[in-house]
């Protein structure tokens, strides 16, 4: 039964020429140690990538595909990165889509003024410094751009504190959009959701178009994974070599393999729920088995 499962998600994978989104890792390193984080169940590490490595990256996204959306964060708090400012400036001087979460808390004028011209800037709100710092960044943009999204984790005493208030804000406190998250993991695990699974499981679109890079150039199958693979690295590869790579079709055609098939992100549990203002109103939505109608 597992072949024929794996026979099927090959022959139904279209995987894209060329990663339509990329998440490059700044730093690992975090301002905060929040309680549903589970790198607070992990080796902590340190280190900031490279002007070199992230210019390398991207020249080759501006050359191969612009349109794909450049993601510069994963496991830490990407303004923590000394030269943070800089390595967005070169990339925006190149043209490239940037989609950004930050927690705020410790963002200053000059990267705000930095973040107003990415496309997308999600404030992942875990302090009330972060949200002050949030609000404050809304009167800094000009017209509609960027997006902003405001964030919260359920259970989180943030959201226990914020999230009504700025749902009961006709405009919704002048954000684009709200969301919920779910717990990604328990005490530091995946696939620990107390959700039951769907039986038809479909192939993770993150193996379809999504490449996770780390800030020493190693890279990861998935954002939801915190480790990465052996054996290949960005800074002796490129990204076309890594996404077509013998090592990432084994894991594709493995689809779910020990790692995968621990995960329970494909469920669409824990996407949660959005609110946005659609055309004066306000749309609810809830993402879950069978209605995962939005990317994470």
């Amino acid at each position: 039964m597992e072949g024929l499962f794996r026979q099927r998600m090959t022959q139904a994978l279209q995987v894209h020429s060329f990663p339509e989104r990329i998440v490059i890792e700044l730093t690992p390193r975090c301002n905060l140690s929040c309680p549903m984080c589970p790198g607070r169940h992990m080796q902590p590490q340190d280190g900031n990538i490279s002007g070199e490595l992230w210019e390398k990256l991207i020249d080759e996204i501006a050359r191969t595909n612009p349109g794909s959306i450049v993601i510069p964060f994963w496991r830490g708090e990407s303004l923590l990165h000394p030269d943070f400012e800089g390595l967005l400036k070169y990339a925006l001087s190149r043209s490239v889509r940037i989609h950004i979460s930050t927690n705020g808390h410790s963002m200053t004028e000059s990267q705000s003024r930095t973040l107003t011209r990415c496309e997308f800037v999600t404030f992942s709100v875990h302090t009330l410094k972060g949200y002050s710092n949030a609000k404050q960044f809304l009167s800094l943009r000009e017209g509609a751009c960027p997006l902003v999204q405001l964030s919260f984790v359920r259970g989180e005493e943030t959201a226990a504190r914020l999230l009504e208030t700025v749902l009961a804000s006709p405009d919704l406190e002048g954000f684009d959009s709200i969301r919920l998250y779910e717990e990604h993991t328990k005490e530091g695990v995946f696939g620990r959701a107390d959700v039951s699974k769907d039986p038809q499981r479909r192939f993770c679109n993150k193996l379809q178009d999504t490449l996770v890079i780390a800030y020493d150039g190693s890279f990861s199958r998935c954002n939801h994974i915190w480790v990465t693979e052996n054996g290949i690295n960005l800074n002796g590869s490129s990204i076309a070599e890594v996404w077509t790579s013998a090592m990432l079709e084994r894991i594709r055609g493995a689809y779910p393999d020990d790692r995968c098939g621990k995960c329970d992100q494909w469920i669409g549990h824990t996407l949660g729920e959005s609110w946005r203002m659609e055309a004066g109103r306000l749309d609810h939505r809830i993402f879950a088995a069978g209605n995962r109608n939005e990317k994470n």
